[in-house]
Parts: structure tokens; C-alpha cells; sequence
């Protein structure tokens, strides 16, 4: 792997999958479908530094070594679809990834993180008509099924991404893109964000429905296949009923207002 890979994340329905199908296009960057696991490594990679350091330390194995093994571990999974594709870098767009990105910082410094934001209401109200199962359970995912935990799990993910701007180091590599701006001008909001990830501008990107890509079973297959539109920005003031909106205030209000989407 010759340049740091980029990593991808947001609430689900934020957006994410047109921006990946967008850099996906891109002749310099492979960005494939959601790999779905690397949270889970993450997350195992904390557990390795923290309560299971011990034992490791006695088999010889200190945080360096760790740090190793997990770097090796997350770029092997990413090569084979970089190789396959022929590109120079590689790009994984997981929404998850979003809650992770301290420990991605951590394994890949040079690594950017990409932070794809849309307005909470649109957020919520696409995740509602999502007929998703947590393999987990068996059951529809809670935030599909009740505005106010929609709500909540917009916040955490905002709230957890946005945490990087109070952290030294990693506030350099963190990007946000907001959905609203990459659907209303999308060159200039690609061309900052190739600047900011270090690649050069190509119109490729703006013709990324034109490409073939591999969607796999990814929510917004059938949108993104679709020549880029507005349509899905506010749609909130039909799709809503005012109790759900009401729900969403409460708990969103402050985090919508801080991000300037009350103004609209």
C-alpha cells in the first residue's frame, strides 16, 4: 500500500454511498462497497491495548507490536480490492467508521477522515423508511422504527465524529462534507476535498453514474446509478408528521442549530 488509505463515515442514510461512488470514479482511488468490519477490528484493537495487554506483554507482544499486527490486519483487507482494481490508493466507506475514527488516527496518522453530514430531520426521516434487519437480533435496527431514536443515533454519530476537532493531530486529517452542499455544486465541494485528501481534481468524479460499480446490497444502490439531484433536501417538511418533528427537536435541536440547518 503506497499512500494512506482514506476512511469513510456518517450516519447511515447521510449520504455516504453517493460520496464513495463519486471517489470510486476517481482514475488515482479504489473505494469499493461497505466492508462493514472494520469498527469491529477497531474495536478489538482497543481491547488488545487496554485489558488484554497484559497477557500479551507476556508473550512478548507490546503496544508497538500490537499496533503492527492491526495495521497489517486492516491493509490486508483493503490490497486485494485496490490491486484488483488497479488503482494507487484505496478508500473504505463504512458509517460506522465515523465513531472510530480516533483509533483510525492512531493506526494511520497520515490516514484523512471523512466526515459525510446531512441535516438530522432528512436523516431521520430516510432512516424510517428503511427496512433494514440487524443481523444481531433479527429485528429492524430501533432507529429505524421510532423518531426519536433516530434522532439519538444521528447525534452520536455527528457527536463522534465531530469530537476530532478537539483533538491535536487528528483535527488535521478530519474533512467534513456535507450532503446538502456535495448535492447542490458538487465540483466545488469535490474539488476541496481532493485538495484536503491530496489528489488531483478529475471530472471523472461528476460523471460517477455513468461508471460501473460494484453496490452489492447497499441502500442507496439505486440512487446513486441516477445523474446527482436535489430532490432528497428537505424532504423532511412532507415526510415528517409533526410529532416526529417535534421528537427530532427535542433531541436534536441544539446539534441542528449548531450546524446551521435551522436557518433554512
Amino acid at each position: 500500500m503506497t499512500r494512506p488509505p482514506i476512511f469513510i463515515g456518517g450516519a447511515g442514510r447521510s449520504g455516504t454511498t453517493l460520496l464513495r461512488v463519486m471517489l470510486d470514479s476517481h482514475p488515482a482511488i479504489a473505494c469499493g462497497p461497505e466492508l462493514k468490519i472494520l469498527p469491529a477490528i477497531l474495536r478489538q484493537w482497543v481491547d488488545m491495548r487496554t485489558s488484554y495487554a497484559p497477557p500479551l506483554a507476556q508473550w512478548r507482544i507490546g503496544p508497538a507490536e500490537t499496533d503492527r499486527l492491526y495495521r497489517q490486519l486492516v491493509e490486508g483487507l483493503l490490497e486485494p480490492y485496490r490491486v484488483a482494481a488497479g488503482k494507487p490508493r484505496v478508500a473504505e466507506k463504512t458509517p460506522g467508521n465515523v465513531l472510530f475514527f480516533r483509533q483510525f488516527h492512531a493506526l494511520f496518522p497520515d490516514s484523512p477522515l471523512v466526515h459525510v453530514i446531512r441535516d438530522g430531520r432528512d436523516v431521520v426521516t430516510s432512516l424510517l423508511s428503511m427496512d433494514w434487519t440487524d443481523p444481531a437480533t433479527g429485528q429492524a435496527p430501533p432507529y429505524t422504527r421510532d423518531a426519536r431514536r433516530a434522532a439519538e443515533y444521528w447525534v452520536s454519530c455527528v457527536r463522534g465524529g465531530r469530537s476530532a476537532l478537539d483533538m491535536p493531530g487528528l483535527s488535521e486529517r478530519y474533512i467534513e462534507v456535507r450532503y446538502e452542499e456535495l448535492a447542490r455544486d458538487p465540483e466545488t465541494t469535490l474539488r476541496t476535498l481532493l485538495v484536503a485528501v491530496g489528489e488531483e481534481w478529475n471530472p471523472a468524479v461528476l460523471e460517477f453514474h455513468r461508471k460501473p460499480h460494484d453496490l452489492s446490497d447497499e441502500s442507496s444502490a439505486d440512487a446513486v446509478q441516477d445523474p446527482l439531484n436535489t430532490a432528497a433536501i428537505g424532504r423532511w417538511q412532507e415526510d415528517l408528521k409533526p410529532g416526529q418533528l417535534a421528537l427530532v427537536q427535542s433531541v436534536a435541536g441544539d446539534l441542528l442549530a449548531e450546524l446551521g440547518y435551522l436557518r433554512d
